[in-house]
């Protein structure tokens, strides 16, 4: 499918020691890579192994001899495949992670957050509970948009697809591979727009829930690429139909009136602003289009920029040390999650009450596995627990079952092995 509109090909800018992330010389002489390049044309380059940051803390001797720099290459970037929904993203973001040696990290869920490490899901518990201090995911959205923590279900949203980036961030930086996501945390105002036009949220929980947005961006990095695949409301409503899951296909949410809210304001608000910074393609994917085109479009886009253009400027670092910086700060992410949480009490929808609190702290004791951390709950048959050693990972996320952990795992596995080739 030929693209509609190419906003921006461009490039990155670079100065001192780091030129965006790409390889650099132990002298000023630096080669910049400046075109990103399919994995038929990648076969001679020079593997260096990843840095297990699953495993291992990035501490004071990685930051001073771990080849950060070295690892990374012109694929060093994070593409976004964003558009409306059940138009097919996970499916072109897949394929471009494959065409381009990258990896696809799949989107957050709420049964990662909601089902534990022992496949118990605890929103099983919400008949015990009082409504404000049930669950609420997705699917309750979609057939009751109205329940009492919808607002909270789309701030909890928010915190999943935030701390996924997180971690894509921190497997760029680690590995020098490149991400691609479907949608990411910076278009979820998106939808938090449209439920409050729509009068599922407050304009207060909206400014509130915009307050925290902009303080969690303050110390990330956007995507280099903004893929779209746009098509009309019409055609997203068939797709949904033919997608075929009843909770979405019976929503009292998904009308012509609410999907084309989302449409407008990613178009003249989102891919408007996000151009400044980042390339963005545009294709008509009301019929599923051909994904070697997207991939042949963005082999031509050019990512080196001057240092003082706004165009890719959060990948212009001043030295070294500043992209350690922020690969310390991604690794120890519980900070960047404590910098935006605050109680407001205008907003009670976005927070439990301490009864509620209560409520759900007895619920939690039903729960299988709660008292201890998956393989030392002797009531659920884990053995010698007495003389296990701690199997915790370093890379812990919001949601204790997230698919993207396994996922990375078994990509530094592959990267390991092509290293020693």
């Amino acid at each position: 499918m030929a693209s509609l509109a190419r906003v921006s090909i461009a490039k990155i800018g670079y100065n001192n020691l780091t030129r965006q992330l790409c390889k650099v010389t132990a002298t000023s002489n630096v080669m910049q890579l400046a075109f990103i390049s399919q994995k038929a044309k990648r076969v001679n380059r020079r593997r260096i192994p990843p840095f297990d940051y699953v495993h291992k803390k990035y501490g004071f001797w990685a930051q001073l001899f771990d080849p950060m720099v070295d690892r990374c290459d012109e694929n060093s970037k994070v593409i976004v495949v964003e558009g409306p929904i059940a138009v097919g993203k996970s499916k072109v973001a897949a394929k471009l992670a494959e065409e381009f040696e990258m990896v696809y990290l799949p989107p957050p869920t709420f049964d990662e957050f909601y089902i534990n490490p022992y496949g118990y899901d605890i929103r099983t518990l919400d008949d015990r509970l009082s409504i404000s201090a049930q669950s609420c995911d997705v699917q309750k959205f979609l057939t009751n948009p109205h329940h009492p923590n919808v607002p909270m279900f789309q701030f909890h949203y928010f915190q999943f697809k935030f701390d996924q980036y997180i971690t894509t961030l921190l497997h760029l930086l680690s590995t020098g591979q490149g991400v691609v996501l479907n949608r990411s945390f910076y278009t979820d105002y998106i939808f938090a727009k449209a439920m409050t036009n729509a009068g599922y949220m407050r304009p207060q929980a909206l400014k509130f829930y915009n307050d925290i947005v902009n303080i969690a961006k303050l110390e990330m990095l956007r995507p280099h690429l903004i893929v779209y695949l746009d098509a009309p409301v019409n055609a997203v409503k068939e797709k949904i139909k033919k997608r075929g899951i009843p909770y979405e296909v019976n929503s009292k949410v998904l009308t012509s009136e609410y999907l084309q809210d989302i449409e407008n304001i990613y178009k003249l608000d989102y891919l408007k602003n996000i151009v400044t910074h980042s390339h963005v393609l545009i294709y008509d994917w009301t019929t599923e289009g051909d994904v070697s085109n997207i991939v042949e479009d963005i082999e031509m886009l050019n990512f080196d920029y001057d240092k003082d253009a706004s165009k890719m400027s959060d990948w212009t670092f001043e030295n070294v040390q500043e992209i350690r910086t922020k690969r310390l700060y991604y690794e120890d992410r519980y900070f960047l999650h404590l910098d935006y949480m605050r109680t407001e009490y205008d907003v009670p929808e976005l927070h439990y009450t301490a009864e509620e609190d209560e409520e759900r702290h007895h619920a939690m004791k039903l729960v299988p596995g709660a008292p201890f951390v998956k393989g030392y709950n002797s009531a659920l048959g884990d053995k010698n627990i007495l003389w296990k050693k701690d199997q915790s990972l370093n890379l812990r996320t919001l949601r204790p079952t997230a698919r993207e952990v396994d996922v990375v795992i078994e990509e530094l596995n592959k990267l390991k092995t092509v290293s020693m080739q």
